[in-house]
């Protein structure tokens, strides 16, 4: 260029371009405008340059020159070197990956295989450092090993001394409640409330035993030497608070004047006796009260030991629903890891072949020791469950039995619910549940205290009846004041009675506030009962319904993950994709186990509720259809010929509808007046 305005002239240029060639062998003026993106050179035919940077407005060649000209130096130093640093980096080769044949290219998308440079001429190889100065990063990476361990069985029920129950026939619900009556502990202690309450009541007929009385005394020597015996019985009756009494007794040798009542005729003295109340403690009195409470405990036992049986059978059933339950588990994820080891197979071919990288199986292997792990902890939940079922599972000498495997069965099917087996568990649980025999039988000994309270309030008005006979020589020859000729008769009449009487009303208060508090339970039991066989019953038909729900999207989960094993086959899939579709399959097979246990668990739950769940009564699962069994074992994909359809035979059935929950009849219950 000439002159002030002129711009960079030709051989600047053609040096510039030069200079960007040789060091970086691809680079020239016009690719640099593309990797700066902000530079652009312009030469009009006039020979006035013009720089534009961006999208800016043109400028003289002046202030180019003057201005920009360092700026565009620096910039396209920057851009040579980048490009040096991207073109001469060597990338790894595919031999040198730990991982095996994953395969390596430039940035740019071509494979570049550098030369390595020469050694220099001059320079001698240094000899390698000794072993013991190396350090642990210069060491050469090796490959790792993925090959998954395999499972090894647990040795945890193999403990000598556990008993194990290895019969092939299933374990059924009966059997497991049958046990739990026979030989569960803490319900045979509960069932020692029976001899606890008899001994009770053997206690309170105490007071009606019959009293023998004796004693002898003998005064020698002394002023007086006498010797003297007594011999007596005494009865309290159970009816009219009536006592009975009787004896003998004898008297020989001197006696002062003052005790010539203690001497009898030779042959003794005879005596007896009658108390009758005629007021207080004629209808009832504090032992015939005990006595009759004693006997209400008696009867008061069975309730207790019901709920108790209800209580320890609903338990024992919810732990069988739970140990089925973990064997299924098991069994889906056994199929879960066989998918992934069976596919292993097929990858590790694909590799060896050089179809796919090693990487691909790498990501598998990982894949079955995650799996593998589902196993594990699917093996210690059925462990688990067994050793809960072991609770309630004994042989007949009462020690627990650790069920085997053999003994499992998959989980029945749920059965629709119906509103008839609603009303039918209410009016049973109103007329069987123990709550109200219970509060009945409690409110029969407040009653029973009433009584006795009210009677406490009469006067106390006794008659007695004492009549004593002399027998033997001795008593017709003596006459006058020392005579022994004695026949006594004696009637008499005793009145007592506190003037306030405030022991009696307090006690006849207080019986009266507690006797309404026991109404109100019963009121309360009447309304808790009802609750609960609604709520059970409303569990059960949910549970029915999600159910439903729950093996629709099994069945379709089921579907899918078929499909993309065989989009996998056929190279249209990667191992990613099959592995979450697969594990949503292991998740509605899950979720579909979760849903029959629930079921089931919820009609233990009604059956307990209404007091009919025993060994001898089979409930819902009489009509239980037959069970669809554990699911074949897994496998890889039939070979399917290339054009031909892959999918279902028979078009896939919509997802049922939700149902709403039927409308329940509350039944009333009359409570029949206790006493």
């Amino acid at each position: 260029g000439q002159g002030q305005g002129q711009g960079l002239q030709a051989p600047q240029d053609q040096g510039l371009s030069q200079r960007l060639k040789k060091v970086s062998g691809t680079i020239c003026l016009e690719s640099l405008k593309k990797v700066s993106g902000t530079i652009c050179l312009e030469t009009p035919a006039s020979g006035r340059g013009r720089a534009a940077c961006g999208g800016r407005q043109m400028v003289p060649d002046t202030f180019f020159r003057r201005q920009m000209v360092p700026d565009t130096f620096f910039c396209t130093f920057f851009c040579c070197v980048v490009a040096w640093l991207l073109v001469a980096g060597k990338p790894p080769r595919a031999q040198d990956s730990i991982l095996g044949p994953i395969g390596g290219t430039t940035p740019f998308g071509a494979p570049v295989d550098v030369p390595a440079p020469a050694p220099l001429a001059a320079a001698e190889p240094l000899p390698p450092p000794p072993a013991a100065q190396q350090r642990p990063d210069m060491a050469v990476p090796q490959r790792p090993d993925t090959t998954v361990p395999p499972l090894v069985p647990s040795p945890a029920l193999q403990v000598p001394g556990l008993a194990l129950d290895t019969r092939p026939e299933p374990l059924t619900l009966a059997e497991v409640l049958l046990s739990v009556l026979m030989h569960y502990p803490l319900l045979q202690a509960v069932e020692r409330e029976r001899g606890i309450a008899a001994g009770r009541l053997t206690t309170a007929m105490g007071a009606f035993d019959t009293n023998v009385n004796m004693a002898g005394n003998s005064l020698a020597p002394g002023t007086y030497e006498n010797y003297r015996s007594d011999f007596g019985l005494s009865q309290q009756f159970m009816f009219g608070g009536m006592k009975a009494f009787g004896g003998y007794r004898t008297g020989f040798g001197d006696f002062p004047t003052y005790n010539l009542a203690q001497k009898t005729a030779d042959a003794g003295e005879f005596r007896g006796g009658l108390t009758m109340p005629l007021a207080r403690d004629r209808e009832i009195d504090r032992a015939r009260a005990t006595r009759a409470q004693a006997q209400l405990d008696v009867a008061l036992a069975e309730p207790v030991i019901e709920r108790s049986r209800l209580d320890y059978m609903r338990s024992a059933a919810r732990t069988y629903w739970a140990w089925m339950g973990s064997g299924e588990r098991y069994a889906a994820g056994e199929r879960l890891a066989v998918l992934a080891i069976e596919r292993d197979k097929q990858i590790e071919l694909k590799v060896d072949g050089g179809v796919i990288a090693n990487i691909e199986r790498v990501d598998n292997q990982q894949n079955i020791a995650l799996r593998n792990g589902i196993v594990i902890q699917a093996d210690r939940a059925v462990q688990q469950a067994a050793i809960d079922l072991s609770l309630y599972h004994r042989d007949p000498s009462g020690k627990p039995l650790l069920a085997g495997r053999p003994r499992m069965q998959p989980v029945p099917l749920p059965v629709k619910p119906t509103i008839e087996l609603y009303q039918q568990s209410l009016a049973r649980a109103y007329g069987a549940r123990p709550e109200f025999q219970r509060l009945a039988l409690q409110r029969e000994k407040m009653l029973v205290e009433r009584r006795l309270q009210a009677n406490q309030v009469l006067p106390g008005i006794d008659g007695q009846l004492v009549g004593n006979q002399d027998a033997g020589y001795g008593k017709s020859p003596l006459s006058g004041p020392n005579g022994l000729d004695r026949q006594v008769l004696q009637a008499s009449l005793v009145f007592q009675m506190p003037a306030q009487r405030r022991d009696a009303r307090g006690k006849l208060q207080t019986l009266e506030s507690q006797l309404m508090q026991i109404d109100r339970q019963i009121s309360y039991a009447e309304d808790q009962v009802r609750a609960e066989v609604q709520d059970a019953f409303s569990m059960l038909e949910r549970a029915y319904e999600f159910h439903r729900q729950a093996l629709k999207r099994e069945e379709l989960a089921s579907l899918v993950a078929s499909a993309e094993r065989e989009q996998l086959r056929l190279g249209r899939s990667d191992i990613l994709r099959v592995t979450l579709r697969e594990q949503a399959k292991f998740e509605a097979d899950i979720l579909e186990i979760a849903a029959r246990q629930e079921f089931w668990r919820a009609e233990s739950d009604l059956r307990a509720a209404d007091t009919s769940l025993g060994p001898e009564s089979p409930g819902l699962l009489q009509n239980a259809p037959p069970s669809p069994g554990p699911s074949s074992p897994a496998r890889p994909p039939e070979l399917v010929p290339p054009g031909k359809r892959v999918g279902p035979a028979a078009p896939v059935n919509p997802v049922p509808p939700v149902n709403p929950v039927p409308a329940v009849q509350v039944l009333p219950r009359v409570i029949p007046e206790a006493g």
